[in-house]
């Protein structure tokens, strides 16, 4: 029976590629989360399949190489009493593999609900135990209460981090995403296997994405490709040569790298929390140079371009409007090998912090100068000493002649002033 608003489970076919095309179909046209199955029935269903197909894998042993925990190490995580437990454990050795992973890091979000299974409600939205992840892709959070002493304990003895991804449209960025056992079996295997479903599903899909189900013994790497488990790799904590396989699991999406490279030219930190907005070709994060703040937009290579355009045209705005618009680092402009970055002189404020008629004059200041902006929404006006300041003007234009389309986005944007502020009235 199917139970409304739950994630989606595979239906019960054979796992042709042109039957699983179909499943996906049907699933971006509902978006709605409906299983049909428990998790342990796909769990174990999806566990045969592999074996059946040869992507069912046992790790075999490189001798000479590292192993994630030792003998010692493996007999106290098995005397841990719960999950709780195990997730604290484990995460600092998690940490330790991770930390040089394109600046990765292990975030504890067991008790706080990230991964969305439906755009109508949040109620059944899941919360996996761990995410791996740049930091700048997580909102902070605190740690969740506990009675649990031994846990507590455990806590003090470690540098841990709680958060959740800070928006659900940069799940393609995610290095790992892990849940915890006390012992694995098919009904922990299908819960994953349904993370890894959501993570590549809907808009801004992750086309794949990578998973980490673990116990007290052992750890299952699990890849999942467009919503469907591609192949799985067990292995012992013991292992010689297992330390290596984890690390190289770990997806290294370029963005974070990208980062990376922006942030190291520039001379800038970015931290959790950073993340300010992404609009539809580029990320916006908060980064730091000492006590100074920076708002650092990056795009992916596609993109390099268009950003190279959007350059130029806001050097065009601020040399004729420049009260109206968040103005550029000198030498802020540069390309990367997986793309380029761009560097605007401050931090804007929410749009919600202005009065709203003065977001309206400073749009018809900019049409005053004959500048149409071309995307004149409040997502793109930013509070700057109280007062309001444009960005992204990479779809603008200097039209000095214009009325009728200037008036057009004069409208659209009074009617989002509208919508967002009661009680407005226009009076330019």
């Amino acid at each position: 029976m199917e139970q409304s608003g739950r994630p989606p489970f595979y239906p019960e076919i054979q796992c042709q590629s042109h039957n699983i095309e179909m499943i996906l179909q049907t699933l971006r046209k509902s978006d709605a989360a409906t299983p049909q199955y428990s998790a342990a029935f796909v769990g174990n269903r999806e566990k045969d399949r592999l074996i059946s197909d040869g992507n069912f894998h046992i790790f075999e042993e490189k001798q000479g190489s590292a192993s994630v925990l030792t003998a010692e190490q493996v007999d106290l995580l098995s005397r841990t009493e719960n999950e709780h437990q195990v997730v604290a454990y484990m995460t600092p050795f998690l940490e330790d593999i991770v930390k040089d992973t394109v600046s990765c890091s292990v975030f504890n979000s067991e008790e706080y609900k990230w991964i969305q299974t439906s755009n109508s409600t949040n109620i059944y939205n899941e919360k996996p135990d761990l995410i791996i992840s740049h930091p700048a892709f997580i909102n902070s959070k605190l740690p969740f209460n506990c009675n649990d002493e031994k846990l507590q304990q455990m806590r003090s003895n470690s540098d841990l981090k709680y958060g959740v991804l800070s928006q659900w449209k940069l799940r393609d960025f995610i290095g790992l995403t892990c849940e915890a056992k006390q012992g694995i079996d098919n009904g922990a295997f299908g819960e994953v296997i349904n993370y890894g479903a959501h993570i590549c599903f809907g808009a801004h899909r992750a086309t794949m994405t990578r998973l980490l189900l673990f116990d007290k013994q052992s750890f299952w790497l699990v890849e999942s490709v467009r919503g469907i488990v591609a192949s799985v790799t067990t292995s012992q904590w013991l292992d010689h040569g297992s330390k290596d396989l984890l690390r190289n699991f770990v997806r290294k999406p370029a963005l974070p790298k990208l980062l990376n490279d922006a942030c190291g030219h520039f001379n800038l930190t970015v931290a959790s929390d950073s993340f300010l907005g992404a609009g539809a070709f580029g990320y916006v994060f908060c980064a730091q140079r000492q006590d100074r703040l920076f708002a650092l937009k990056i795009v992916l290579k596609p993109n390099v371009q268009r950003l190279q355009t959007e350059k130029s045209k806001i050097i065009r705005a601020m040399n004729t409007c420049p009260d109206e618009v968040i103005g550029l680092e000198e030498e802020g402009f540069q390309i990367f090998e997986d793309g380029a970055a761009l560097l605007m002189s401050t931090v804007g404020r929410p749009f919600t912090e202005l009065d709203p008629q003065s977001i309206v004059q400073s749009l018809q200041r900019l049409h005053d100068h004959g500048i149409v902006h071309g995307d004149a929404r409040l997502e793109n006006v930013v509070c700057v000493d109280g007062k309001p300041r444009w960005i992204d003007f990479a779809d603008s234009d200097l039209l000095l002649d214009a009325p009728l389309l200037m008036q057009r986005e004069m409208d659209a944007l009074i009617g989002h002033v509208k919508e967002r502020f009661d009680g407005y009235n226009k009076s330019i």
